[in-house]
Formats: C-alpha cells, structure tokens, sequence
C-alpha cells in the first residue's frame, strides 16, 4: 500500500524564474516522473524585497504563466510566506514526497535553498534543484591556475567553443494531482501597486508570455541581428533584441537564446557573433556574483570607495 501512496504522491514544482514549458529542466524532470506534478509559486521575502518594475513584471509573467499550465492540464498555486514553511504545509497537504526547483543564484537565494534542501532531505523528502537559467554554473568556468575570471575576454574565450546542449523539448501534457490545494489570489496581492500610472505607460511596450519571446527572438534572428553589432547602442534606433524582459523571469531560456544566436552566425548575418558575446556578458556577470557576491551592495574594488 505504501508503494502505491509513493508513486501516485505528487511533485511539487517550486516555481522562481522559470515561467515556460519549454527549455525547462526542473519542470520537465517532473512530468517525467510519471506521476501528479504540482505547480507552486510562494511570495516569499525574495519576492518581496523586489522594486516595482520588477514586482509588476513578475505578477504579469505568473498570470500568463498560469494560463500556459492550464493549456498542458495544470494550473498555479500561489501562496505566501516564508519558503520553508510553505513548503512544509505544501506537503502536508498534497502528500508529495518531492520538491524540484530551478536554481537561483544570488547569495540570499542560495543560502535559502541550501537551508530548505537540508532540511526537506532531513524529512525524506525528494528535494533537487537543477540549472537551466545559465548556460555555464558559476562554478564550471574556471583559470587554468582553479581561479575565477575577473575580466571579460578570457571569461568569454574559454566558454565560447564549449559545447552548449540542445533545448529541451516542452511539456505539453502534465498530470494534475486528484486535488489541488487551496490557491491565495494572485490579484490580491497586488505584485503592480508600486508602478501607479507607469504601469499604464510601460504596458504597451511589454511581450508577455513564452510564446511572444519566442516570436520577439525569431523576428530578431531573421532581420535586426545583422546589425546588432553596429546598432545596439544607438539609443534612438530600435537595435538590440528586446529580450532582457524575458530573460529576467525566464520566458526564454539562453539556450534557446544561444542556438538561435549561432544559427544566424552560420548563416552569415553579421551581428550574430556580438549577439552571444552579449549573452556570454550575462554569464560572465552571474561569474562575478558567484565568486565576489559583495559587489551587490558594494565597489568590487575597495578603492574604487574614493572616487569623488
């Protein structure tokens, strides 16, 4: 009887910054288990310390990203409080046995999901957290003497001819458990307050939702890579991908990013190589915080403290 509870107990799918189907590591571990998966989002301090672009940003990206895990026979449970605890009465609920996650990298993030990892281990609980929003971990790029880069060509030389896995393919059908668990209301959260009237601003300029990123970076590919390396820091031309927006909540993942970046490259479309050196900059900054998390809040270099 036990057996049976483990294989029909569900996975609960700890949502961050990785709202699409597609390219999806820990989204896709799950529904390859075979059993129930349930979808989670937890407003946590996390969520809470963000500004309010970014808050608004991220509550427009969940409710679109709901709507997509309807389409595969799912749907969100949003919930607040503190990770941990949440997580605790999650299972306590659902009967899950399993908890997957997309990794974050900032130092608040790690020490949380380290803690939480610990912790729901201790318990018997199945928790794994895998990669997906870099192409390279921080930690696998490294000097010749074990060190860390601090400058960026060498970062970018020893990373440029790796091999970078194909995406993966999406998740078009997950199993729902046989009832999901009571669900707080996005909308009443209000992720959007802090923008007042820029939200209504700021709207039309936004492309919600994995399928638009994946439009905004074909569109790019097919014509305005090819001069992306004259045109991206011209403030008055519309010269760079636009994807930064969707990068940020993971709409899109730099591989896909990556491999429809060197397609053009083969195609001969001049810009193409400027456009993954971009993505690599990306990497190269996630590299820094890893290695040197106090240039959060502080100079890099402390005497840089005395600049007037």
């Amino acid at each position: 009887m036990r057996g049976n509870v483990q294989q029909n107990a569900p996975i609960i799918y700890w949502v961050r910054r990785d709202l699409r189907l597609s390219d999806n590591p820990a989204l896709r571990a799950a529904a390859e288990q075979g059993r129930p998966v349930l979808p989670v989002f937890i407003r946590d301090a996390a969520v809470d310390r963000l500004g309010a672009a970014p808050k608004w940003r991220l509550g427009l990206g969940l409710e679109q990203f709901d709507q997509a895990l309807q389409g595969v026979g799912s749907r969100l449970t949003f919930r607040s409080g503190a990770a941990l605890e949440t997580l605790h009465a999650l299972i306590k609920e659902s009967g899950a046995d399993a908890v997957f996650w997309a990794r974050e990298y900032d130092p608040k993030s790690v020490q949380r999901d380290s803690d939480i990892k610990g912790k729901l281990k201790d318990l018997g609980i199945n928790a794994r957290s895998f990669g997906g929003k870099l192409l390279h971990e921080p930690w696998s790029v490294e000097t010749k003497t074990g060190g860390y880069y601090k400058v960026y060509t060498p970062f970018w030389n020893a990373v440029k001819n790796r091999d970078i896995p194909a995406p993966l393919p999406g998740v078009v059908k997950l199993q729902a458990p046989a009832n999901f668990p009571p669900s707080e209301n996005l909308s009443g959260w209000s992720l959007g307050s802090g923008m007042q009237r820029g939200a209504a601003v700021v709207r039309p300029y936004v492309r919600l939702g994995e399928e638009a990123a994946q439009t905004r970076l074909a569109d790019f590919c097919q014509s305005d890579i090819a001069s992306y390396n004259r045109l991206r820091d011209v403030p008055a031309v519309l010269g760079t991908s636009g994807l930064s927006e969707n990068l940020a909540v993971g709409e899109i993942s730099p591989y896909q990013c990556w491999h429809a970046g060197l397609r053009a490259l083969q195609d001969g479309k001049e810009g193409a190589e400027t456009f993954l050196k971009e993505i690599v900059w990306r990497e190269f900054a996630y590299h820094l915080m890893h290695h040197t998390p106090h240039i959060l809040n502080q100079n890099w270099k402390p005497g840089w403290d005395r600049f007037p």
